[in-house]
């Protein structure tokens, strides 16, 4: 039996920011970081898309979200927000807090706004070897359902 330990460091919330996918890309290059997951409706998804494109033998994965939990830097819905009314606010921004979503979601919404976003990635050409939940969103009852499913 080979009892040789392996550690895996994983950078979620790629796809942020620039800072954050310029910290991820340097890891993941120098061998730092394994692993790293990607934000759909951040403001630099694209730019991490790309990179991961260019790099197909790096692991990457879909970093499902359906929070936004930055005050000054909202996330909006890839789905049109007017379609999954019980997960935005009115100006179609996701809510800060998985409470929100635990109370309120409709699981239809969850589904369809999920589905969109692997998606809108799958449609870029990315190929995730993984699914994961932004802040453990997706951790609840019958929304893991859900999760579990896509």
């Amino acid at each position: 039996m080979n009892s040789k330990k392996q550690l895996i460091i994983h950078a979620d919330d790629a796809g942020l920011a620039w800072s954050e996918n310029k910290a991820t890309q340097v890891g993941m290059l120098k061998g730092s970081i394994s692993s790293t997951s990607l934000m759909v409706p951040c403001p630099w998804f694209y730019e991490m898309a790309q990179f991961c494109l260019q790099q197909p033998e790096l692991d990457y994965g879909i970093h499902l979200t359906l929070t936004g939990e930055w005050k000054t830097y909202p996330f909006r819905s890839i789905t049109a927000p007017a379609k999954i009314p019980s997960l935005v606010d009115k100006q179609g921004h996701f809510y800060p807090k998985r409470k929100h979503i635990r109370n309120s979601a409709v699981l239809e919404e969850v589904e369809l706004e999920l589905t969109n976003q692997i998606e809108y990635a799958l449609s870029l050409g990315l190929k995730p070897s993984h699914l994961d939940s932004h802040m453990y969103t997706l951790g609840f009852g019958k929304i893991f359902w859900i999760y579990t499913r896509s």
